[in-house]
């Protein structure tokens, strides 16, 4: 009988990983249809807009007993001209109002010959949709709104008081020597389970390099990078202090793992973090520190500037790089526009959350490196392996405007 159980087991987790492949690749059939409807519907409109344009107005003419050809009205030129001209005066205030900075701060639009079918970016393609688009966009909604939101949020509901209540079980077992593996080897599974109600479709990279003590560095996209690497390995976490539904997991959390929350506003809470690091890699029991340097989420189309601090408490550090695959869904958290329930809403509306995590060798500091430029080396090493760009930005202007020379 157990022996059964176990082989169905496997053959249900054998067939969900195999459903998530089917799924991806139905999608990515999906996202191909629409792009060539783009395509075509942008030449047929090109067309007509050539011919409207080489169109001649003919206008019989009593007199001489001929056909005399005249321009358009004023008013239908000037119409073509102002329709020609928006796209490019579009694209050039863009330039002059972006910077390479700022627009990290909001999700990316996606390219222009691709559309997922999400509600977020319809406005972006709009006048480019036919029938069969519209069609296709209305039954998505249908499908993801009317059967995938409820069915997720029901799920992930679940999952957090599946989490809460573990923990709170799992944190009255005595100190036993088993105890440490129990509660890594439950919560990951809770993790897991978490992830694919979502759903959210992980591939790791170079599991060799996983990291099993001192401090882990990764670039910070959402909350969802916490979940995607506790699937895979045992993490002692560091954040800000969070109310609502992180607050609860949070407290949760701490009830059987040793994790370190802070209110990066107080210095003392920034400073006792410090000693709290250095004591935490001192002890060969402990698991790895995971620290999201930048401090705050970035669009994933860059890493920005890593803070000094994490790389002053010790000369070795475990980078990890993920990337995202925006055409299934967008997991960028602006927490400056959305509330952290309303993005979750957003993420159990999207098809799924689909992205890629890289373990990278350990890099050293060297002697006469200080610890800003150890930082920088790392963060360099991220972004070349994530394949995004590096800047040497703060990322927390984000929050708070830079301080002009003329202000």
């Amino acid at each position: 009988m157990l022996i059964q159980l176990v082989f169905l087991g496997i053959l249900l987790w054998a067939s969900f990983f195999w459903l998530q492949c089917r799924y991806l690749d139905v999608l990515e059939l999906l996202f191909a249809w629409t792009g060539n409807q783009l395509a075509e519907t942008r030449r047929r409109r090109a067309r007509e807009e050539r011919c409207r344009l080489g169109q001649k107005w003919a206008v019989g003419n009593k007199g001489d007993g001929m056909d005399k050809l005249l321009s358009p009205p004023i008013k239908n030129r000037l119409n073509i001209r102002v329709e020609q001209c928006c796209d490019f005066i579009t694209a050039g205030l863009g330039l002059v109002l972006e910077d390479e900075v700022t627009q990290r701060f909001v999700a990316p639009p996606s390219p222009a010959g691709e559309w997922n079918l999400l509600t977020r970016n319809l406005r972006q393609r709009n006048r480019y949709l036919n029938w069969r688009l519209r069609t296709a966009w209305l039954l998505g909604w249908v499908t993801r709104y009317g059967l995938l939101l409820p069915v997720r949020t029901i799920a992930c509901w679940l999952c957090l008081f599946m989490i809460s209540g573990v923990s709170m079980l799992l944190g009255h077992i005595p100190d036993w020597c088993f105890k440490k593996k129990l509660v890594e080897l439950v919560l990951r599974q809770c993790f897991r389970i978490t992830a694919a109600c979502l759903p959210m479709i992980r591939r790791f990279h170079n599991t060799e390099y996983r990291p099993t003590k001192g401090i882990c560095v990764c670039n910070h996209t959402s909350p969802l990078d916490v979940l995607v690497l506790m699937c895979d390995a045992n993490y002692s976490l560091t954040g800000q202090v969070h109310t609502g539904i992180l607050g609860v997991l949070q407290r949760a959390l701490s009830r059987v793992s040793h994790h370190m929350w802070f209110d990066r506003k107080e210095l003392a809470d920034r400073e006792a973090l410090g000693l709290v690091l250095r004591l935490h890699c001192s002890m060969k029991d402990r698991p790895p520190v995971l620290l999201f340097p930048e401090g705050t989420c970035i669009n994933n189309t860059a890493v920005m500037q890593f803070k000094k601090g994490s790389f002053a408490v010790t000369d070795v550090v475990y980078p990890v790089a993920i990337r995202y695959d925006r055409r299934f869904g967008e997991a960028y958290w602006d927490s400056t526009r959305y509330s952290m329930l309303r993005y979750m809403l957003m993420v159990v509306s999207s098809w799924c959350i689909c992205c890629d995590v890289w373990y990278m060798p350990a890099l050293s500091r060297c002697n006469d490196e200080s610890p800003v430029e150890f930082s920088n080396r790392v963060k360099a090493a991220i972004a070349a392996q994530a394949n995004i760009d590096d800047l040497p930005w703060d990322g927390n202007l984000k929050r708070w405007s830079p301080v002009r020379d003329w202000q």
